[in-house]
């Protein structure tokens, strides 16, 4: 058996079939009979000896083969898509789409200047930024509705076919009102710290992880009082002295700067994170355009791993 053995045809109507479940839709999008895409897909199972599809109460559900199958079919079509855009844009190989997905402390807060000066560089090149938490964005990514992702703490992605490179490090910091006891303290320990009531993100965020992780490593757990979705909240939530919290340095630079933030002097607890791309397909040239700059523009010697 050789590679000859599987042609293109095979793969245009497994992957018709797989996206939506219904011979009899496949055969209307193919114009072909519905015996027709039958007899496609019993030849591929027979062939490689493998079954794609199960049919229980009326309906086609995907096996596990036939889901692994479904990603390397995507992955000739998105192939095939840029050998396209390849021959159309050949004098002009700057042009192409890349779809992000970030998570909230990158989407809203280090991208935007980033993305200003990458269309400087590259005006041809369309960009639609998706914002969420790190588990949404992570599961658009599966699902190939983005082309990248950009997420802060340490990912959970088990899937073998997604690459994982890390491209910046943050700082979290603890921070209360310039009302609150803490601003007085030249000391703040973490028994002090746990009594106090906490203001997080809401679960699945990046953030709330890589938080709850560290502090878990030192036997201790804080109680959330209040769970809000972004950091912009969290921030005026926390100036209101509603309750203390720990923040990226990144989005909170200015209101420290301003008086409306203070760091707590915590003593022996610091906290870092890295920021992280994620992929899986890496044949898209704009893709791999807007990647080497996002790498170069946070290029540091002393963030290796």
């Amino acid at each position: 058996m050789n590679v000859a053995d599987l042609s293109l045809h095979h793969v245009v109507v497994f992957n018709s079939v797989a996206k939506s479940l219904n011979m009899s839709k496949s055969a209307k999008e193919l114009l072909v009979t519905q015996s027709a895409v039958s007899q496609t897909i019993k030849d591929l199972e027979t062939k490689f000896s493998v079954k794609l599809f199960l049919r229980k109460n009326r309906r086609l559900y995907l096996t596990e083969e036939g889901k692994e199958f479904y990603y390397y079919t995507k992955k000739i079509f998105d192939i095939l898509e840029e050998a396209k855009l390849c021959l159309e844009n050949f004098n002009t190989l700057k042009k192409g789409r890349v779809s992000i997905g970030a998570s909230m402390t990158i989407g809203n807060y280090l991208l935007p200047e980033l993305i200003v000066k990458f269309k400087q560089t590259y005006p041809d090149i369309d960009l639609s930024l998706f914002i969420a938490n790190s588990s949404e964005v992570i599961e658009k990514l599966r699902t190939s509705e983005i082309d990248l992702a950009l997420i802060e703490g340490l990912p959970h992605a088990s899937d073998k076919f997604i690459k994982i490179t890390r491209f910046a490090k943050d700082k979290l910091l603890f921070v209360c009102s310039p009302q609150h006891k803490f601003t007085v303290s030249e000391k703040v320990t973490l028994k002090d710290l746990l009594k106090e009531q906490f203001i997080m993100r809401e679960r699945g965020s990046g953030t709330r992880q890589i938080i709850e992780a560290e502090l878990a490593k030192l036997g201790a757990h804080v109680k959330v009082a209040y769970e809000f979705n972004n950091p912009e909240a969290i921030k005026n939530a926390v100036s209101c002295n509603l309750g203390i919290s720990a923040l990226s340095e990144l989005i909170i630079k200015n209101e420290l700067q301003m008086g409306m933030l203070k760091e707590i002097p915590i003593t022996n607890i610091k906290i870092y994170r890295w920021f992280y791309l994620m992929r899986i397909n890496s044949y898209n040239k704009a893709q791999t355009i807007f990647e080497n700059y996002l790498l170069e523009a946070f290029k540091n010697p002393n963030q290796s791993k």
